[in-house]
């Protein structure tokens, strides 16, 4: 299954996405092995240092 965000006619729903950050395992807006989008880990203000690494 891809994330519903790479279909036409879709809205983003991070629920349908197979991957997340490597480093604090949010799930985000990429299919495994594409760079995670710069996010912040939850409950932190800082950027997660897992922002471009390939989604696991």
């Amino acid at each position: 299954m891809e994330c519903m965000h790479h279909r036409p006619g879709y809205r983003f729903d991070p629920g349908q996405c197979t991957a997340s950050c490597p480093v604090c395992g949010s799930y985000g807006s990429a299919n495994p092995g594409e760079p995670c989008a710069p996010h912040q880990a939850p409950g932190s203000r800082e950027m997660c240092p897992g922002s471009g690494q390939p989604a696991a």
